[in-house]
């Protein structure tokens, strides 16, 4: 069943839990809600979690801090964190610093990860 808020769709899958971005822009009422979402299903559930990122045209250095953090608290309870239509500004950073491990366990979801670069 999937919960709606107002900028996020929460709805479960196999073996995790989707979060997908409906607004097209980041903000603070966005960041908020990702927080409180992301929290809940850190400590609600065992599952891992699964974030689409396709709607934002680029992510701002502090919210992906802020995953990158959430996906190492994650990584301590053997859970991962999986970002789905990661632009690739931010693709480029995690790569340049060695932290594609963190978002991407294996080369499969990797390649699942990448934006169609047609469109």
């Amino acid at each position: 069943m999937a919960k709606k808020t107002k900028y996020l769709t929460v709805r479960e899958v196999q073996n995790a839990y989707e979060i997908v971005i409906s607004s097209k822009t980041v903000h603070n009422e966005l960041e908020e809600e990702m927080d409180s979402v992301m929290h809940m299903l850190f400590f609600q559930t065992r599952s891992h979690i699964q974030m689409d990122l396709s709607n934002l045209p680029y992510l701002p250095i502090t919210l992906l801090t802020k995953l990158l953090n959430m996906a190492r608290d994650l990584r301590l309870k053997k859970r991962v964190l999986v970002l789905l239509g990661l632009p690739i500004s931010s693709y480029m950073y995690l790569k340049r610093f060695g932290l594609i491990r963190l978002v991407f366990p294996s080369p499969a979801i990797l390649r699942e990860s990448h934006r169609d670069s047609r469109g």
